[in-house]
């Protein structure tokens, strides 16, 4: 088996998209993962030019959603963002656009409340992605993050979200970070199957940095989350769409984007591509 790597936004996010995009097709990167808001400061047709320009292919974009401790008109503002983003997704070629659950309500602190109105978000929302032929991605967010972030902490609870809609408009996007800590994870990956519609590496390691711990991920193969095995049961689940690199990191983003996206393509090789290739000649 054979992936491409994916170069998330996030991980060059002081970088103006179209520096980003130009340094990523220098050094030999196919797929972009996009997110909203510097599309839409630079323009969406000027995007779709600069894809073209470069030969890039988007293979996400990110994020919306946060519904989950939303009611009334803030709820439907959250919709009709979300709305804007799959016209903006179909428009940039994405095949998914990454939707976060949004915080565990305040009052009343109930996780199946949260997870109601995130299941009901998506089914009002379906019809609308089914329109534009762009995929929305639930992602479950490490539980660090349930009162700030999402109440979906893991890939069998986004399971159970989505289990009567439509696979083909609604998936699950599956983050190393965010899930790996998670005992049921190599089984609910499994069983996630033809719902995974996209796949993040990152690593993990203690302590986190203070006071935004979500900007303590590192690069691939520089902490502790077994990568190879992860990647391995989500080949065997089925998915061979492009792998993103998704990083939040202070660190990182101080050095040179040349820099990054270098560190970034060795890390992918390092901790994704080799560990394959020399498992599949193991077995071979």
């Amino acid at each position: 088996m054979s992936f491409e790597l994916s170069l998330n936004q996030a991980t060059t996010r002081p970088y103006a998209l179209p520096d980003t995009a130009r340094a990523a097709a220098d050094a030999g990167i196919r797929h972009l993962g996009l997110w909203v808001e510097p599309v839409l400061e630079l323009g969406v047709p000027a995007t779709v030019r600069l894809l073209e320009e470069t030969g890039l292919r988007a293979s996400s974009v990110c994020r919306v959603g946060f519904v989950a401790d939303k009611e009334g008109e803030r709820l439907r503002t959250a919709l009709d963002d979300v709305r804007r983003a799959l016209d903006l997704s179909a428009a940039v070629g994405a095949p998914s656009l990454t939707f976060i659950a949004g915080a565990l309500p305040a009052a009343p602190r109930d996780l199946r409340l949260a997870e109601a109105r995130v299941r009901d978000a998506l089914e009002t929302l379906e019809a609308y992605a089914r329109a534009t032929g762009v995929r929305l991605a639930l992602e479950p967010i490490h539980p660090l993050f349930v009162t700030s972030r999402s109440a979906v902490t893991t890939i069998r609870q986004a399971l159970r979200i989505v289990a009567d809609l439509p696979a083909d408009t609604v998936g699950i996007l599956l983050d190393a970070y965010a899930t790996f800590w998670d005992p049921d994870l190599r089984d609910s990956v499994r069983e996630a199957g033809e719902r995974i519609a996209g796949y993040q590496v990152n690593d993990f390691a203690l302590p986190l940095p203070g006071p935004e711990n979500m900007n303590g991920r590192l690069l691939p193969g520089e902490g502790e989350i077994d990568l190879r095995a992860l990647t391995r049961t989500v080949a065997e689940a089925g998915y061979r769409g492009p792998i993103e690199v998704e990083v939040f990191n202070d660190d990182l983003w101080a050095q040179p984007l040349e820099t990054i996206v270098m560190r970034t393509v060795r890390a992918f090789e390092r901790a994704v591509t080799t560990p394959l290739a020399d498992a599949e000649a193991a077995v071979s």
